[in-house]
C-alpha cells in the first residue's frame, strides 16, 4: 500500500508541474494543451487502479501461489435478490520456504460448489486450531505445452461462439484447483559447524 500512496503522489506532483509548465509555454499552442489532456486522462485511471488498492475492498485479481488462510466467508449465490455468489478470503501470502510475505489481504473468488466445500472444511480446521496452508496449482498444466492449450482453446471456443475463448477462460477461471492442507513449517537453514 505504502508503494501506492508513493506512486499516486509522484504522478500528482509530475501532472501539477507538467500542467504549469505546458500552461505557462504554449501560449496559443494547441499540441501541448491536448497532450496535457491526454496525460491527465491516463492519470485518471493510473489514480482509479491505485484507489482501488487503497479503499479496502478485496482484490479480485487471483490470489498467490501459496498462501496462509486465516479466515473465509462464503457469500452463496441468490437468483431473487440477484447476487452472484462469491467467496471471500483472508489470506497472507508465502514465499518457497513457507515463510509468511507481506501483510494479509483480503481475495474475492468467484463463487462454486467446489470452491466453497474446500473452504468450509478448512474454515473448520481453523476452528479447531490448525493453521491451514492453500495452494493454488494445476500439476497437470506444467506438463501441457503451448501447442496443448492452444488446440484446448481452438477446440473449445466458449460461450457464445464470441471467439473470445481466451478472455472468457481467464473470467471464469476455475478456482478447483485451489486446494488447503495443514500448514507446511518453513525451511530453515542447515545449522554450520
Amino acid at each position: 500500500m505504502t508503494q501506492t500512496i508513493i506512486g499516486l503522489a509522484v504522478a500528482y506532483a509530475l501532472m501539477i508541474a507538467v500542467t504549469a509548465l505546458i500552461w505557462l509555454r504554449a501560449g496559443r499552442y494547441l499540441l501541448p494543451k491536448l497532450a496535457l489532456v491526454a496525460a491527465v486522462a491516463v492519470l485518471v485511471f493510473v489514480t482509479c487502479r491505485g484507489i482501488g488498492d487503497l479503499r479496502g475492498l478485496p482484490s479480485d485479481a487471483a490470489p498467490p501461489e501459496r498462501f496462509r488462510l486465516h479466515w473465509a466467508e462464503i457469500v452463496e449465490p441468490d437468483m431473487m435478490a440477484a447476487i452472484e455468489g462469491s467467496v471471500f478470503l483472508w489470506i497472507t501470502a508465502l514465499d518457497a520456504d513457507y515463510y509468511l510475505v507481506g501483510q494479509p489481504r483480503a481475495y474475492r473468488l468467484p463463487y462454486s460448489e467446489e470452491l466453497a466445500t474446500a473452504v468450509q472444511q478448512a474454515l473448520g480446521a481453523i476452528a479447531d486450531g490448525e493453521d491451514i496452508q492453500g495452494e493454488v496449482g494445476d500439476p497437470a498444466a506444467e506438463a501441457r505445452t503451448a501447442d496443448d492449450l492452444a488446440a484446448e482453446i481452438a477446440a473449445d471456443p466458449g460461450e457464445g461462439g464470441t471467439g473470445a475463448a481466451l478472455g472468457e477462460r481467464f473470467l471464469s477461471f476455475d478456482f478447483g484447483s485451489l486446494s488447503f492442507g495443514e500448514a507446511q513449517a518453513p525451511v530453515t537453514p542447515e545449522k554450520q559447524d
